[in-house]
């Protein structure tokens, strides 16, 4: 199974939000639907920035742990978000 690492933007916000999953298409229909439970769904419309690919959960959960520290988080807002046009 693969794991995917993925960070999220919300640009009407200026949110980031990283999450782990192994069905990226199912997380997304998620992060962006109308569940009120789902934390998420204040800060829609969410747009996919970033994604990794893991065969290794243990890789893919440090992975995720490294881009919601702060040193992760600057990395995203300097080096990914200015590679879109939001």
């Amino acid at each position: 199974m693969q794991f995917k690492v993925y960070i999220l933007y919300s640009p009407s916000f200026n949110k980031l939000f990283t999450g782990m999953t192994s069905s990226l298409t199912d997380r997304m229909k998620s992060h962006n639907g109308d569940d009120p439970e789902d934390w998420t769904n204040s800060f829609k419309p969410w747009t996919l920035v970033h994604m990794e690919l893991f065969e290794d959960e243990y890789d893919a959960v440090s992975r995720e742990s490294y881009y919601e520290s702060e040193e992760g988080e600057a990395h995203v807002r300097e080096d990914i978000l200015p590679l879109f046009a939001f």
